[in-house]
């Protein structure tokens, strides 16, 4: 769950992080050397304060604080300072499944509709395809992730039923349950809500008898606790202001606070797999399964990254092992948990501030020491198969995790396959690799990446969508024409371009209007209308730019309303532009001047039409 102070800004930057494959290298051979290396980083980006752990088989090997937890105080971060670990919370949902499935009071394949029939949600293909326990856990139902409305819930008292209750009007399955992934934090809610349910306790009683108390977690909690109060770290943007404290209303999903020193006892379980203090709170068996994606159509084809039940899957570059974790992450606070079961070592990471490169170049820290000196033997490669050497063309993704978001999704997410040299080469559109994959086949239906070392790449037969290349630990990948993709950018730079064009155009022509040095009429008429077109995106991204936060893309709000008002009227003023420049066409007017606005009306009407077909027109996000 990774929001921050500007919503927009975030989802590109998050975008760009995803698609930075750059890793830091580290010549730390000793642990003094390493523990340097990781607080010259933290001082060179300008990380406010952090929280790690190291820990093997033997227990916590260096659990610290760096930093302040408080910059107005000058509060240093200790092991006892307590994060916000976001997303890693859903971890303890699976958990607690996994134990009600040992005692025979949950099956993975149950059916929601069965588990909790009070729960709202849509699939259209429910008497064939069910929505399953399972589904819930490895976000494979199909749903768009919650909105903005929910997010900007703040309300520390909700029960989780009223919680799954308010706006749950998106959880409709926009393709075959089980085939696709694509992150939704409602699933794991609604699977804590059945653990609630079956238990007969209140799913935070649940967690805190049968995990919280076992691990010895005495920090940790839901809730904004008088220890938090009292310990936790002030929550930093990224320019350095303080966020407030943000209760999430679908706790399940992401509201543990706790410190870095229980953190380093929850590792030492998960290292453990299940057991803690010589006492076993899950089966090695269920670890095995939590680990393991089952779900999508690339892991029923063999692929073994992506996403198991709350468990993320990923590799390691040239040393060829997994790492399996969870990331997490609110408005001024994220957290990195991986572990590695053949190494018996993991680390948490817990940073106070929305600093990605940080926690980014932090983690590549982290993970390169603990791999030091391993290098596992790399699957033997075979000729690549001939369906892979026919994949060279254009693709774009088509499991979007947010529906309002899909059309900057496809367009960012938009990859370039390539094969050579007996190999598949993948590379982003838009750039932010340091180079292609290389990605070799180990099997007729396996490839391995190399920017992971793990059987990562399947082409399945999607039931909806037809034959998808199916990357595990990214997007399930449609190839489209490089008409249409390069149509849709061509259309959006063009649009662009003659926009500012217009927008300098207009200093001049306004000027020399003021000045009484150019007559009203038809040509004001046809200067004017492309102009305000123009202007009224513009206006809309620049609102969302400088003043959008959580509250009030969430709410009723002045951006919120400037957003339905400009989506609202965009096409329409594109339209009446494109029907003015006609109806003048055969008077004697500049050409330049006429053609300028004929193409940019035309560019416009193209973009409403486009936008609409993306459902990004009268958007109403308090909705």
């Amino acid at each position: 769950m990774i929001y921050s102070k500007n919503i927009f800004q975030k989802i590109v930057l998050s975008f760009l992080i995803m698609a930075s494959t750059t890793s830091a290298h580290t010549n730390a051979q000793t642990l003094d050397e390493f523990k340097a290396s990781v607080e010259r980083a933290r001082v060179e980006t300008g990380l406010t304060g952090l929280g790690v752990a190291i820990v093997d088989e033997d227990g916590p090997v260096w659990v610290a604080g760096l930093g302040e937890a408080n910059k107005a105080n000058h509060t240093p971060v200790t092991p006892d300072t307590m994060f916000r670990i976001g997303s890693v919370s859903k971890m303890f949902a699976a958990l607690s499944v996994l134990q009600l499935v040992e005692q025979g009071k949950l099956r993975l394949d149950d059916k929601l509709s069965d588990l909790a029939p009070e729960i709202y949600f849509e699939n259209q293909w429910e008497k064939t395809d069910p929505i399953r326990l399972v589904h819930l856990l490895e976000h494979t139902t199909g749903w768009d992730d919650v909105r903005f409305s929910v997010f900007a819930h703040d309300d520390p008292d909700i029960s989780l039923q009223d919680a799954l209750a308010y706006h749950p009007y998106n959880r409709k399955s926009r393709w075959i349950p089980g085939t696709r992934f694509s992150y939704n934090n409602a699933g794991t809610a609604i699977a804590a809500y059945i653990v609630q349910k079956v238990s007969g306790q209140l799913y935070e009683d649940y967690v805190q008898m049968h995990f919280f108390n076992p691990l010895q977690m005495t920090s940790a909690t839901f809730f904004e606790s008088d220890l938090y109060k009292k310990n936790g770290a002030t929550l930093y943007s990224a320019d350095g202001s303080a966020h407030d404290y943000w209760n999430v209303i679908i706790r399940p999903a992401g509201s543990v606070n706790v410190s870095t020193a229980d953190m380093a006892k929850f590792l030492q379980f998960l290292i453990a797999r299940g057991e803690y203090n010589q006492q076993r709170l899950v089966s090695e068996q269920s670890f095995t399964r939590m680990e393991t994606p089952t779900t999508t159509l690339g892991a029923i084809a063999g692929t073994k990254a992506g996403y198991g039940l709350s468990n993320f899957t990923s590799g390691s570059k040239s040393a060829g092992i997994a790492f399996h974790g969870h990331d997490g992450g609110l408005p001024g606070g994220q957290c990195r948990l991986g572990y590695i079961p053949e190494l018996k070592v993991g680390y948490v990471l817990s940073v106070n501030q929305d600093n990605f490169q940080a926690i980014e170049r932090i983690q590549d820290l982290i993970r390169a020491y603990l791999v030091k000196g391993f290098v596992k033997a790399a699957p033997t490669a075979i000729e690549l198969p001939e369906k892979f050497k026919q994949l060279s063309g254009y693709y774009i993704p088509i499991n979007p995790r947010s529906e309002p978001f899909k059309l900057m999704l496809e367009l960012t997410g938009a990859m370039r396959i390539t094969v050579s040299d007996n190999q598949l080469h993948r590379m982003p559109v838009f750039g932010g690799w340091p180079a292609p994959s290389n990605d070799y086949a180990i099997s007729e239906n396996l490839l391995v990446s190399n920017y992971t070392g793990l059987p990562t790449i399947a082409i399945v037969n999607d039931p909806l969508a037809g034959e998808v290349v199916e990357v595990s630990d990214g997007p399930s990948l449609k190839r489209v024409s490089a008409f249409w993709l390069f149509g849709i950018l061509g259309l959006m730079s063009l649009t662009l371009l003659l926009s500012v064009t217009s927008l300098l155009f207009a200093l001049v022509w306004l000027t020399r209007l003021m000045f009484g040095k150019l007559s009203r009429g038809t040509t004001i008429s046809i200067r004017l209308w492309p102009l305000v077109t123009s202007l009224t995106p513009i206006i809309v991204v620049s609102a969302i730019f400088l003043f959008a936060t959580m509250k009030t893309m969430g709410t009723f709000s002045p951006i919120t309303f400037t957003i339905f008002i400009g989506s609202s009227i965009y096409p329409l003023l594109a339209i009446y532009s494109l029907i003015n420049v006609y109806k003048h066409r055969r008077e004697k007017l500049n050409p330049v001047m006429y053609w300028h606005s004929a193409i940019l009306s035309a560019c416009h009407l193209g973009m409403a039409i486009i936008l609409a077909q993306y459902g990004m027109l009268m958007m109403r996000l308090w909705v």
